[in-house]
């Protein structure tokens, strides 16, 4: 009985984890939506959802200590338990980043922009808001082949920051947008990367989960198995 109470907590709390992912998931909607829509208040929305999310955060780790000071967990569920507070910490930086960028958003509502970078901005957001929703995805139905291509993804999304950048030192003919936004729109390509790079890092730390191993491991012994077959 004490280990089907503890495997119900353990459930509970993957829940808990999930439920807070669908949180952030819908930040990082409202982000996208206001970006393509210019719409200010849409941004506003998520205006001080950093202090919830860390809150809940906070509660999840809590969980975690005491499940882990009141049972024995064994290497699996340890795992687990690790695995619970990694991919939290994720979700709560991700949410943490989207209300910084909806800030800009807000902030910036008057400002003339540059409709090049702008665009740019727009499809680094969306991609990233992706591969988040991806990562989240992995984690919820252990899917580490899927985890394995995130990294892939997350490299079109290096490639907008550079685009990005490159539009913001050296703007476009049409005059480049307000200093204000060009400065907050350097911020935002930042937040973005570190989106997705949370996106993917939720898939490496499922990996860990299923396998007990390191993303970087697992990839290596993965693309020596294909190359072993490729030989057969």
């Amino acid at each position: 009985m004490p280990r089907e109470t503890f495997q119900q907590e353990l459930d509970g709390l993957i829940g808990d984890v999930l439920d807070l992912g669908k949180e952030v998931q819908g930040s990082l909607e409202n982000m996208v939506v206001a970006m393509e829509a210019r719409d200010a208040v849409v941004a506003g929305r998520e205006l001080g959802v950093d202090v919830r999310y860390k809150a809940r955060g906070l509660d999840i780790e809590r969980e975690c200590m005491i499940l882990q000071a009141r049972q024995a967990p064994v290497a699996k569920d340890l795992r687990l338990l690790y695995t619970v507070q990694s991919v939290t910490n994720h979700l709560v930086r991700s949410g943490t980043l989207c209300e910084h960028i909806c800030h800009a958003i807000v902030d910036t509502a008057e400002c003339e922009r540059d409709e090049d970078l702008e665009a740019a901005l727009i499809e680094m957001a969306s991609t990233a808001r992706n591969i988040f929703n991806e990562g989240l995805d992995v984690f919820r139905g252990r899917d580490i082949e899927r985890a394995r291509d995130l990294q892939a993804k997350d490299d079109k999304v290096d490639l907008l920051y550079s685009e990005a950048m490159n539009l913001i030192a050296n703007p476009s003919d049409n005059g480049g947008g307000a200093p204000e936004w060009r400065m907050r729109a350097a911020l935002m390509v930042h937040y973005l990367e570190r989106i997705s790079d949370h996106g993917v890092d939720i898939g490496g730390s499922t990996v860990f989960l299923v396998t007990g191993e390191r993303i970087e491991d697992a990839m290596r012994q993965y693309l020596d198995r294909e190359v072993d077959g490729d030989g057969v």
